[in-house]
């Protein structure tokens, strides 16, 4: 799930359940790097999370660089549930 295309532009913002989208990205890139481990304690921070996501597609539409936000969202809550 590389990240990597995301360009920090904000275009997804503000997103209707107030997920700081680029946010989440930037700490999931970083959790590819460094594991989820090591980054769960920014993701636990968040005020909103990626499992708040609504998949109304609004991020989708205006991303330039086309990137499937929903379906990243859904991931990356996997990534960092907690048990």
């Amino acid at each position: 799930m590389s990240l990597l295309k995301c360009t920090q532009c904000s275009y997804c913002l503000p997103c209707p359940a107030g997920i700081l989208i680029p946010e989440v990205l930037a700490i999931c890139s970083e959790a590819e790097r460094e594991g989820p481990e090591k980054v769960r304690e920014k993701y636990r921070r968040l005020e909103a999370k990626a499992d708040e996501c609504i998949r109304c597609g609004r991020c989708e539409k205006v991303c330039p660089q086309h990137i499937g936000i929903s379906a990243l969202m859904l991931d990356i809550a996997e990534m960092f549930e907690t048990e």
